[in-house]
């Protein structure tokens, strides 16, 4: 399903490539790193393509991103304040300027797939843009997020 919805939309974009599916092993290594249960949806596209060098972050990625985030941003939160606005989410996407797509998660460790948002690094907000990755993907790849 994904596969087929981002092929569509990326056959005018050269920059974005389609990759090979994500191993199911680094699928739960990320999951572990990030520290949240990915949304089935995220596994399903992450079983049908890890990442697209572009907009979507592979598996790998995810865990690179979040390593970042982990050792630039404590320096500018409390630590309350950073679990709260930055490491409860679930990134899987970029829009190359430093912010993300993502899941957000819930108080009591869920992560919440009613709806995609973007978190914006300059404020650590996040602004709900997409009801699902399917939406966001065909958002981004038509200049609509």
């Amino acid at each position: 399903m994904y596969r087929e919805l981002i092929g569509n939309l990326i056959k005018d974009h050269n920059w974005a490539k389609l990759q090979e599916p994500c191993p199911e092993c680094d699928i739960e290594n990320a999951e572990k790193y990030v520290g949240f249960t990915f949304p089935e949806a995220l596994k399903a596209l992450l079983r049908e393509t890890n990442g697209d060098h572009w907009f979507l972050l592979s598996a790998q990625e995810m865990i690179a991103h979040v390593k970042t985030n982990r050792e630039i941003y404590p320096e500018y939160l409390e630590p309350d304040e950073f679990e709260e606005k930055v490491n409860r989410y679930v990134y899987f996407a970029t829009n190359g300027c430093g912010d993300y797509y993502c899941y957000r998660v819930l108080p009591d460790g869920k992560t919440d797939d009613t709806a995609i948002y973007i978190w914006e690094h300059e404020l650590f907000e996040i602004h709900e843009v997409a009801k699902d990755i399917a939406d966001v993907i065909t958002k981004y790849y038509n200049n609509e997020v």
